[in-house]
């Protein structure tokens, strides 16, 4: 129920992920493609529809159950914490989805270059996280050019949940993506769709116009 009210919410199904996928390549047929911070595998289902050989992982070791029994015995699927190294070999996949999940880390540091690590030369990496330009949130104190720990609350199947995560200015996304030896190719700055505004008004509504998340497409360079 929980993995469902996310990939089939206005949010994450709605907004975030539609925009993730317009970035990822169209040719992944025979394509080795990490998906970092799976969940409960959503994306790898989508990946592996599209013909990728994919490899999922995930700090929580029931979510990478529930993503190994999505994904019917396809796939591949770890256990790993993007805050430390990867224990994934050099040079062994053609590219890397991340979706909402580096925003958790203060230090990109490690995660950017596990990634740039484990990319073939020329692999490319799509990752979403919290606009920096978004609005406010409660707790936020120290202005947009500060990186600081901030907090949301919101209802998911009348649970209420508070997620805290990282706000750091595009410039400090910027340079931690040159230092780790990537490149931006492309940025997504996703907006509700009308059909997704006429299947959930009461949630996207509010939003028209606000910047909510952000996607880049990164490519790696090797220039560090």
């Amino acid at each position: 129920m929980w993995s469902a009210a996310t990939d089939e919410g206005p949010f994450n199904g709605g907004l975030e992920r539609p925009a993730v996928r317009q970035l990822v390549p169209t040719i992944l047929d025979g394509a080795a493609v990490l998906d970092a911070g799976c969940g409960s595998g959503a994306q790898c289902e989508w990946l592996l529809d599209a013909g990728a050989d994919v490899t999922g992982i995930d700090l929580s070791p029931q979510m990478i159950e529930e993503a190994a029994r999505r994904c019917t015995g396809r796939g591949r699927f770890v256990v790993a914490d993007l805050a430390e190294p990867l224990p994934l070999d050099a040079g062994t996949f053609d590219g890397i989805t991340c979706s909402l999940a580096l925003h958790y880390l203060r230090d990109w540091t490690v995660p950017l270059r596990s990634f740039a690590s484990v990319l073939r030369p020329g692999g490319w990496v799509v990752l979403s996280s919290d606009h920096p330009l978004g609005p406010p949130l409660p707790g936020q104190h120290d202005g947009y050019f500060a990186t600081e720990l901030v907090s949301d609350t919101w209802t998911k199947n009348g649970v209420e949940v508070t997620q805290h995560f990282w706000r750091r200015p595009l410039s400090a996304a910027i340079a931690a993506f040159a230092d780790a030896g990537f490149a931006i190719d492309r940025i997504a700055e996703p907006q509700p769709s009308a059909e997704s505004l006429e299947r959930w008004p009461d949630a996207l509504t509010g939003i028209v116009g606000v910047p909510t998340f952000i996607v880049y497409r990164l490519l790696k360079t090797g220039a560090r």
